[in-house]
Order: C-alpha cells, then structure tokens, then sequence
C-alpha cells in the first residue's frame, strides 16, 4: 500500500514538474510569437509610411533638368515681370548684340531693387557697347521667370564676349514673396530636416568638379578653379537660385566675377 501511495505521489510530482516545465515553454513561445508580430507589424508600418513617401515624392531626372537648363530662358513674362527691350543688331567689326532684358513691376520698392540692379549691371553695358566699345563684343542676353506659392522667380543670364578676353556667363537671379513684398531666401525653401543632406549633395558635386578639373590641368591644360573651401558652397550663402515647377535651380555662375563661362547648376525637388 505504501509503495502503491508512493508510487502516486511520485506521479503527481512528475505531472506538477512537466506541467511547470509544459507552461515555461508554452509563456515562452507565446511570448516569441508576440514578438515577432509586433516586429513584422512595426517593418510593415515602416514600409507602407516608405512607400507613401515615396508616392509623394516626383520622380525627377537630375541630370536631364542640368542638361535642359540653358533651354528654360525663353523671354516670357507674366504679370510682374515683361520685356523692357529686345534688340538684335548686328554692326560689323563692332558687336553682335541679341538681347531680352526684363522688366520688374511686383511693387515700387522691389521694383526699384531689381530694376536698378538690371541697369547697373546689364543695361549700362549695353549702352557702352552701343557707343563704341574698345574691342569686337558679343552680348547676348535672356531670362526666364515663374510663380508660385506666392513666389515670383526671376532668372537672367548675360553672355560676353569682349576682344579676346575669355566669354563669360553671368547669371542673376531674383526672388521674391508677393503677399509680404521681401525678398525670399534660400533657407526659406528648405526643410531644416532637409538642409544637412542637400549641403552633403553640394559638397559631392563641387569636389567632382574639382577632381574633373585636376585631370584637366594633368594634362597641360588650363582652365577655370574652383575653390572648394569657398564659403559660397555653404548652403545658407547661396545667392542665386531659381524656382519652376517646384524645382529649385542653385546656381553657381563663376562668370558673374570671373572670366569664365563655368557654371554649377545643382537641382533640388521642393515637393
């Protein structure tokens, strides 16, 4: 009888330990599960928020925009900006002149602005050239500009050639908010979660010229530097910068203080 009770009693505390043991595995395994789904859950949260982004987001072809860039100036105003003169003339041994040049009419102060640096820069050279430069000059000029988001954008290019002195590309740019009459810039376009890369893209591009430049120079030839350390490729400097079709054109015109026709274009999608 006592071997029969120990025998059972032994039974049972057999059946407790595998039923401990049967309950670990099971919190265990319940508990890999859980994991797991809300691991696959999290991923699949993840993935649909890339995927919504990525919907959102216009696919733009970079390099086309860069190769397209000297076709954007077309002459075309709106109603802020119009063409002031259009002159092509020709006068043999002299000049060859074909230029657009525009005319700002936003509001009396930013017009003034903007005209009178159009003046300065461009149209008293025209003037010169007109009366008797010294040398054989070829001036040519256009522009282009846009509106958005209450934005009026406003980009001119100046190409000179003077004698034989190396032709150069000038390119300015304009870019004001119609709603609170001041200029825009450039840090005004960009998401502060956006600039650190943006800065990152600017710094790859210009040490690619500068390499491209070097293999040049290897070969005995000369051209244009570009100073790499220069504060102009800090983001928050740049100066001259166009919006169409909520792309933003950062251009860097070497031309504008350097005889050289050299110019950046970096492309950056708004939206």
């Amino acid at each position: 009888m006592d071997k029969l009770q120990n025998q059972f009693k032994n039974g049972i505390i057999l059946l407790v330990i595998n039923l401990v043991k049967n309950r670990k595995i099971l919190i265990i395994a319940v508990s890999i599960t859980i994991v797991a789904i809300l691991a696959t859950l999290i991923l699949l949260v993840l993935l649909n928020k890339k995927e919504k982004q990525k919907s959102t987001e216009r696919e733009v072809d970079v390099e086309q925009l860069e190769i397209q860039f000297n076709d954007i100036f077309d002459n075309k105003g709106n109603e802020y900006i119009s063409t002031l003169y259009h002159i092509e003339e020709t006068k043999s041994g002299k000049y060859d002149i074909r230029v657009d040049i525009p005319y700002s009419h936003i509001n009396g102060e930013i017009d003034n602005k903007i005209n009178k640096e159009l003046n300065d820069v461009f149209i008293k050279k025209l003037s010169q050239i007109i009366n008797g430069g010294l040398s054989y000059t070829i001036f040519k000029m256009d522009y282009t500009t846009s509106i958005k988001n209450d934005i009026v954008s406003l980009v001119v290019r100046c190409v000179l050639k003077e004698g034989s002195s190396a032709q150069r590309t000038i390119i300015k740019t304009y870019n004001y908010n119609i709603q609170t009459n001041e200029a825009v810039k450039i840090m005004d376009l960009i998401p502060e979660n956006r600039q650190s890369d943006i800065q990152e893209l600017i710094n790859r591009r210009i040490q690619s010229e500068v390499k491209r430049e070097q293999t040049i120079v290897d070969q005995g030839y000369n051209v244009y530097r570009r100073d790499p350390n220069s504060d102009i490729y800090i983001l928050k400097n740049a100066s001259e910068f166009y919006i169409a079709d909520d792309i933003l054109y950062i251009i860097y015109s070497y031309g504008n203080s350097n005889y050289t026709s050299k110019v950046d274009i970096i492309i950056i999608p708004l939206y």
